[in-house]
């Protein structure tokens, strides 16, 4: 073979190289797209399209309620999480997590407000709530919800420092558990029981919810939803504040 049929194999070699590396890195990416952790990565660099906040958990008797937070994913689907969040004592006690269009998440909401007022929050003053609730609840021996982790994404470039209002936590100074509708017995004995440990009996306070009010049980568990033709655009004034709870 000569020289300079060596070169041009070579230049051919060198081409289909860069072929398969470009290949390659396109079907991961599209692997990862096919999981929810790579969407809700992906969305992680997204516009945030609604943040929104219970008007419940901001009520001083009932600190219990939902915080949402959603952002737009390059092919315009949104990625959103939603935290129940027990300020009372629990922190984050349920979530629900999903990808879908704007018009379906918009449905969602419409149904949400049949159930709890939502209003709409500064994402720093949303992302210190959750987290402080949560490290609240860490203090007594109460993990998050295991979606907690998973959607930290989602508040990527959000800087909770950036909200001066301190959250107050628990009642009267204390921790108070309030079992919810769902709570098997069992749960209860144990929540009871992180308590006793950690604080010692006299030092909390609970109460046995027979039901009424959000809980657990009316989130929409992950599931993609179906697209919709007509969609509204989503127009969030996220200015504002959330006040103390």
């Amino acid at each position: 073979m000569s020289a300079k049929e060596q070169r041009r194999q070579k230049k051919i070699a060198k081409k289909r190289s860069k072929d398969l590396i470009k290949k390659r890195a396109a079907a991961r990416e599209k692997n990862v797209m096919q999981s929810f952790t790579g969407q809700v990565q992906a969305a992680s660099g997204g516009a945030i399209e609604r943040c929104l906040i219970s008007e419940s958990l901001l009520d001083p008797d009932e600190k219990f309620g939902s915080v949402l937070i959603s952002r737009k994913l390059p092919d315009g689907r949104i990625a959103f999480v939603r935290y129940l969040v027990d300020a009372m004592c629990l922190g984050v006690k349920d979530a629900d997590a999903s990808v879908c269009f704007p018009g379906n998440l918009s449905d969602m909401l419409e149904q949400m407000s049949k159930v709890e007022l939502l209003q709409d929050a500064n994402p720093a003053a949303a992302r210190k709530l959750v987290e402080s609730a949560v490290a609240y609840a860490k203090k007594f021996g109460f993990q998050p919800h295991a979606l907690y982790e998973k959607t930290a994404p989602l508040w990527n470039g959000v800087d909770a420092a950036d909200c001066l209002t301190e959250f107050e936590f628990g009642k009267d100074g204390k921790p108070h558990f309030i079992s919810g509708p769902h709570d098997s017995a069992e749960v209860i004995a144990d929540s009871v029981s992180k308590l006793d440990q950690s604080v010692g009996e006299g030092n909390y306070e609970f109460t046995i919810d027979q039901g009424g009010g959000v809980d657990e049980g009316d989130l929409e568990h992950s599931e993609d939803f179906s697209p919709l033709i007509d969609d509204r655009e989503l127009d969030v004034d996220i200015d504002e504040d959330v006040p103390q709870i």
